[in-house]
């Protein structure tokens, strides 16, 4: 009797104790639940010591997130993400610190530690990226993509800057376009810019400039001025041809840089290349006409020409061709001469002839 009793006592005990914890349980639940979210008027959603409550379909999760907004549609989610924020509107803040600074800005996406921290008035910005666009406090429609992306701009506007310390330094510059680590990184103020690369125009600080490289190189594989309509290729170029020779036949090309296939159609050429003037030096030596002829009939072309053959092999140069081309050109006018002279010369002959054949027949 007294063993049923005690296992009766204990049972009740027990079953009181687990009352209690479940009580208890239920209890700290329904307190952190009332804790960590509200709806106000069915609009807002906040969870975080000092967030927000105001404005209307927003949401505020972190400590001090949204703290002091009155406007609509924002979402900010982080430690002091949005804190400052009145009236700014369409804002997306995603990290701690986030649009720290942020009061009348609207349509922001900062996503990132501190990323549009400084931000006051800026919209239409998109920052991805711990610290981008950092120091932006009015400028607008920028997109920074990466860790420091656009760490220094101010009110620098219409910018892309795509990835890690792109655009670093830009504070005021406007129209940028800088995709690659480190590109830009040096531009302060400069607008119009386009590098790719990266660290492409790392070192460039004006405006207006093209930058293809995949180095801080001040000569990259394109560079190019906006201002000037102007571009230029640092190495080998192929059109309809990706394969750059270093010889044709025994003829060394590899210093050449333009490599086409399927013909060039130009309204002009021009070519800066040695003249043939030397022809008429008195010290050069003109070959006989004699000596021509029997170079023609030993060799199969002119003297100084290049054959058939080697051109059909190697090809041949413009510049040079058409200064051998002039060489011939003037050596024939020097055989004219020659010939001209030596015709006044027999000519003069002849009409001597005939005074002396006259003079004789007049005599008989």
């Amino acid at each position: 009797m007294k063993n049923a009793v005690q296992k009766s006592l204990i049972a009740a005990a027990l079953y009181l104790s687990f009352s209690a914890l479940s009580v208890e349980a239920q209890s700290v639940e329904n307190s952190n639940s009332s804790a960590r979210t509200e709806s106000i008027s069915g609009t807002v959603t906040y969870d975080g010591s000092g967030a927000g409550t105001g404005g209307s379909e927003a949401s505020y999760f972190g400590y001090n997130a949204g703290a002091v907004s009155t406007s609509a549609k924002n979402s900010f989610f982080g430690a002091n993400s949005g804190p400052v924020n009145t009236t700014g509107y369409l804002n997306s803040f995603f990290g701690a610190y986030s649009g720290f600074s942020n009061t009348t800005g609207n349509s922001n996406t900062f996503l990132g530690y501190h990323a549009g921290y400084t931000n006051v008035g800026g919209s239409n910005n998109t920052f991805v990226g711990s610290l981008s666009g950092k120091f932006n406090s009015s400028g607008s429609w920028n997109a920074f993509l990466g860790l420091h992306s656009g760490y220094n701009n101010t009110s620098g506007s219409s910018n892309a800057f795509f990835g890690g310390n792109a655009g670093f330094n830009n504070t005021i510059g406007q129209r940028n376009v800088f995709v690659g680590p480190g590109a830009g990184f040096s531009n302060v103020s400069g607008e119009g810019n386009v590098f790719i690369g990266a660290s492409a125009g790392f070192n460039e600080t004006s405006s207006n400039k093209l930058y293809i490289a995949n180095s801080n190189t001040v000569t990259p594989l394109v560079y190019g001025d906006f201002a000037d309509s102007k571009v230029v290729i640092n190495g080998k170029m192929g059109i309809s041809t990706s394969t750059f020779p270093s010889t044709v036949g025994t003829a060394d090309v590899s210093a050449y840089k333009l490599f086409v296939k399927g013909g060039i159609l130009t309204d002009e050429l021009r070519i800066r290349t040695g003249w043939a003037d030397y022809v008429f030096n008195p010290d050069y030596k003109l070959q006989s006409l004699k000596e021509v002829k029997n170079f023609i009939k030993q060799h199969g072309h002119l003297p100084n020409v290049p054959s058939a053959g080697t051109v059909e092999n190697e090809g041949l140069s413009v510049g040079n061709i058409t200064r051998i081309q002039q060489e011939k050109i003037e050596e024939l006018t020097l055989y004219l001469i020659e010939q001209n002279e030596e015709n006044q010369a027999q000519r003069k002959e002849i009409e001597e002839l005939k005074v002396m054949v006259k003079a004789l027949v007049e005599r008989k």
